[in-house]
């Protein structure tokens, strides 16, 4: 520890999944690993599951999406003592907020780019209103966290970057090698028959290829995979009706317990609707894909460019529509080990979390002036 005391970082993400998603949980805790004080600024509602970082150097702040909240969001940013190192902020709200703090703190912020928000995609004034201000203040950040380096390389211009604007690409991903747990959690909680080929789509039912699937497996017979959907809200999943070759989760779950659930699935799904910039430029910003990948589970995508690398390296199956994923988990099915071990190669070569963040560390130090971990 250094004998000024252990750096102060704050991340300031409105979501209120912020332990979900491992854009936003794995540098919290890889922070707070190296012995630094993280504060997590996040809202708190009765429709999402509250977030859970054992970590005593974890401490999270509810914050409020409003103009108190954002009023008393601010003078918490400037008002901290010691001086937060550096405030990681996504877009829209919070990064504009984190910005006008930094202002008079003159703390540097740091981007998280979890979701693009395009343009041409936008229909009001307001919509528009808050892009330009997602702009300004994405310009006035220290350095970015890009998810892909689709979306790197998209965002650059999208914001108007400088050219000299450092970005790190780091996987929404875990960290460590893809391991299968032992698991039968589905086989148990559903009655799925432990012969049967499961398909797993982890992450909220709002996709519009999700629906579409639930829709089509619904007709299925016994021959065809079983799809199993896990939801993110409880609210979300007791509305849907399991029937034909379509299970659903009827229980939410924790991130620590997400990988024993996922690997008692044979096979994961990562579809993706290319009419939206978001999935066009998602690659490794998946967090579906890299969940499934870290379980040591071959994978099912989308036929979108940023997904080539799939059927490349031998990790998966890429369709152009859903009728064609019946015939893609056959063709897993019939050289699993082979698509598995491909699995396992790639994350450990290029999904690895812990690899990954580390030029994230090295600029933080940088903006800090000393080591974050002990010295």
């Amino acid at each position: 520890m250094s004998p000024r005391g252990p750096l102060h970082v704050a991340f300031v993400i409105e979501h209120a999944y912020v332990d979900a998603l491992a854009c936003f949980r794995e540098p919290i805790k890889a922070f707070a690993a190296l012995g630094a004080r993280v504060d997590v600024y996040t809202r708190l509602t009765p429709w999402h599951p509250a977030p859970t970082f054992v970590d005593p150097n974890v401490r999270v702040i509810p914050l409020e999406v409003s103009y108190i909240g954002a009023a008393r969001l601010a003078a918490q940013l400037v008002a901290h003592r010691p001086r937060y190192a550096v405030v990681f902020a996504a877009p829209q709200w919070g990064l504009r907020w984190a910005v006008i703090a930094a202002a008079l703190s003159r703390t540097p912020v740091a981007y998280i780019s979890d979701e693009l928000i395009v343009d041409g995609e936008l229909t009001t004034a307001v919509q528009r209103r808050w892009k330009s201000r997602e702009r300004r203040a994405h310009q006035r950040c220290a350095f970015t966290i890009a998810l892909s380096e689709e979306r790197a390389d998209f965002l650059r211009g999208l914001n108007r970057l400088p050219g000299d604007h450092p970005i790190h690409l780091v996987p929404n991903s875990g960290p460590g090698p893809a391991l299968r747990q032992s698991s039968h959690f589905y086989q148990d909680l559903l009655g799925l028959p432990p012969g049967r080929c499961v398909l797993l789509h982890a992450g909220g039912m709002g996709w519009r290829p999700a629906q579409a699937l639930a829709a089509a497996a619904a007709e299925w017979d016994d021959t065809a995979p079983a799809i199993v959907f896990q939801g993110r809200l409880p609210s979300q999943m007791r509305s849907c009706v399991s029937g034909g070759a379509v299970w659903y989760s009827p229980t939410t779950l924790p991130a620590d317990r997400l990988d024993h659930a996922v690997s008692s699935a044979h096979i994961g799904l990562a579809l993706y609707d290319d009419h939206r910039a978001n999935d066009r430029f998602m690659g490794t910003a998946s967090g579906k894909l890299c969940l499934y990948m870290k379980n040591a589970l071959p994978v099912i995508t989308t036929r979108i460019a940023c997904f080539d690398w799939v059927e490349r390296e031998g990790c998966g199956v890429c369709v152009g529509h859903i009728d064609e994923i019946p015939a893609a988990a056959r063709a897993i099915c019939a050289d699993y080990d082979r698509y598995v071990a491909a699995v396992q190669r790639y994350y450990a070569a290029h999904l690895d979390f812990a690899h990954a963040f580390e030029p994230v560390v090295q600029a933080v130090e940088g903006l800090a002036g000393r080591r974050v971990g002990p010295e």
